[in-house]
């Protein structure tokens, strides 16, 4: 039926006649009558139980005294909740859980997920005297069969508000993250930070902290740099096309931070980094660049060096809000071609020179396998690790 379908569809969208309709059909059936039939015949036959990364959110936040409430949704599931709740914070168990509650919202933007709309969650403890341990308040939803490399998906992090006071302004973050809430930016940083230290860990055994030479390739202004234990940043090294946030970073940050070009080479030697992490940095290149960027990444690190890099695959197109004849168009080009660019990007319009090599594009796990492949080992493609962005793990042979 959906091969069937699908077949039909992309018959439709290429103008080339479907069979021959009966002979008592009018032209306007023969042109395929309803555009809304379609779409919902379409949506239909793309719907699936799961999704590759089933997705969560934690929207809301709120300490007042010792009490801690939390709100967000989390793709639904059937099975027996474990012994200490679907989620939990800093370890420990919620005094109450609501879970699935109705969230129209988003099984509007998941409407390829079946159940989506029933996905929302309200918890909340009375006794938290100490919410920020170690500087962070860690939200789980507590998933038994994730994958050991994959858990730090299972986790969102909102860091100690009093720590982070000096942030840069609102023209800065939105260069970053297109986005202009100063909460996002810190939630979202920390959150990406233990996800990427997680994962490290799963594959070497360390914290990223415990190695001796660290990239932030495309700090911006520090949203996950920021998160870098201050003690150790004589470990960690920045650099980013924006030079404006480069010297923000240098002024504000614990950290060596430098401004690079758009095009290689860096301005450092063979061999300098243990650890390299980009995220939404190969997002924006097409296959020329990249391919220019995987040689010069490889150039900087160390033999059995770790990077870190998104992409977005799979998980980012079931984000991106697409009618359903839009979203198989997409999923099929990107499946077909590998790397698709899917159009420009103006956020470092007027602050960086980008020749307008600056682009949105989508990846294909199978072309990461494969091109990646040439130039690193890759050890995991974690679908959805960094939100909607997917996290290549490789290491330098």
């Amino acid at each position: 039926m959906r091969a069937a379908l699908l077949d039909r569809f992309t018959r439709w969208l290429s103008g080339t006649p479907s069979a021959a309709p009966a002979a008592t059909a009018s032209a306007e059936t023969q042109a395929f009558v309803d555009t809304a039939v379609l779409e919902g015949a379409l949506r239909e036959s793309l719907t699936v139980p799961q999704l590759v990364a089933e997705p969560w959110y934690v929207d809301q936040v709120s300490i007042d005294g010792t009490r801690l409430s939390v709100a967000g949704w989390s793709m639904p599931v059937a099975e027996t909740p474990p012994s200490d709740g679907w989620f939990s914070v800093n370890g420990r168990r919620f005094d109450s859980i609501r879970y699935p509650l109705q969230r129209a919202d988003v099984g509007d933007v998941f409407w390829q997920r079946a159940g989506a709309a029933n996905s929302g969650f309200e918890c909340s403890i009375a006794d938290l005297p100490e919410p920020y341990v170690n500087g962070v308040l860690e939200i789980r939803r507590n998933r038994p069969d994730t994958p050991a490399v994959e858990r730090g998906r299972d986790s969102w992090f909102k860091p100690d508000p009093a720590l982070h006071a000096d942030i840069p302004d609102d023209d800065r973050r939105f260069r970053v993250i297109g986005d202009r809430d100063p909460v996002g930016f810190l939630v979202s940083g920390a959150t990406d930070y233990q996800r990427l230290d997680r994962a490290l860990v799963a594959v070497s055994g360390s914290h990223l902290h415990e190695f001796s030479r660290v990239l932030d390739w495309g700090v911006g202004c520090g949203r996950v740099a920021r998160h870098f234990p201050a003690g150790r940043g004589d470990a960690l090294t920045g650099c980013d096309i924006d030079g404006d946030n480069i010297d923000w970073c240098a002024k504000h940050l614990p950290g060596t931070f430098v401004a690079c070009r758009l095009t290689p080479p860096l301005p450092f030697p063979d061999s300098t980094f243990d650890v390299v992490y980009g995220i939404s940095v190969f997002t924006h290149f097409r296959e020329p660049m990249q391919m220019r960027w995987l040689e010069e990444l490889s150039r900087v690190t160390r033999s059995g060096a770790i990077l870190l890099l998104t992409v977005h695959g799979r998980t980012a197109i079931d984000f991106s809000r697409l009618s359903a004849s839009n979203y198989a168009r997409v999923t099929a080009d990107v499946q077909r071609a590998g790397i698709l660019v899917s159009g420009t990007n103006t956020q470092l319009d007027g602050h960086a020179e980008h020749e307008g090599e600056y682009v949105n594009v989508y990846h294909s796990a199978e072309y990461v396998q494969r091109t990646w492949g040439q130039f690193f080992t890759v050890l995991h493609i974690l679908s959805g690790y960094i939100l909607h962005h997917d996290l290549v793990v490789l290491r330098k042979p």
